[in-house]
């Protein structure tokens, strides 16, 4: 596959990902896939599909696969983290997102993931040390990521009290 090809693909999915088109997104990332099945980014890229279309295990196996390839890579490795947050693996998706916070300092979406996943553990004081961190390093972002986070998945939240549900809003929202 020439590089124009493979860019082509890739940019094609990214932009199925970015419209939340995800079979559409899942079925260009396996022709990358199909043709070329030893490069991370092929793995990445269908991971990152299936993942917006909510098949958080098959998007995990993706993610592996392209982690294994090319474990220096810090976007593998926080959509690993978004991954396993989903699937309630929340001492993984830690390890995930540390690597993430360790490698690429300003990634402020991960470090504001890692506060999640510590609300998620019940862990207050290392959510919030994370979230103000997140904050620091980009605020816009974030305001708009909790914002978001809010509205999709805090505030209709089944079997939640509302009690619990002010608890993490408190600790991941605007600063």
């Amino acid at each position: 596959m020439t590089d124009e090809l493979q860019d082509g693909i890739i940019k094609k999915t990214e932009e199925l990902i970015e419209d939340n088109k995800g079979p559409e997104a899942t079925e260009e990332a396996q022709e990358l896939v199909d043709l070329k099945p030893e490069e991370a980014i092929a793995w990445f890229m269908k991971g990152k599909a299936l993942y917006v279309e909510e098949k958080f295990e098959e998007s995990l196996a993706c993610l592996s696969k392209a982690a294994e390839l090319n474990r220096e890579q810090p976007e593998v490795w926080q959509m690993l983290g978004y991954c396993l947050i989903s699937l309630n693996r929340m001492q993984e998706a830690l390890q995930a997102l540390e690597y993430v916070k360790t490698a690429d300092p300003k990634n402020a979406e991960a470090i504001y993931a890692l506060g999640i996943a510590y609300v998620l553990l019940g862990d207050v004081k290392n959510a919030k040390e994370n979230v103000n961190l997140a904050y620091s390093v980009d605020a816009t972002k974030i305001r708009l990521v909790a914002n978001n986070l809010s509205q999709r998945f805090i505030s209709p939240a089944q079997g939640v009290s509302q009690g619990a549900k002010v608890a993490i809003e408190r600790i991941l929202m605007v600063r």
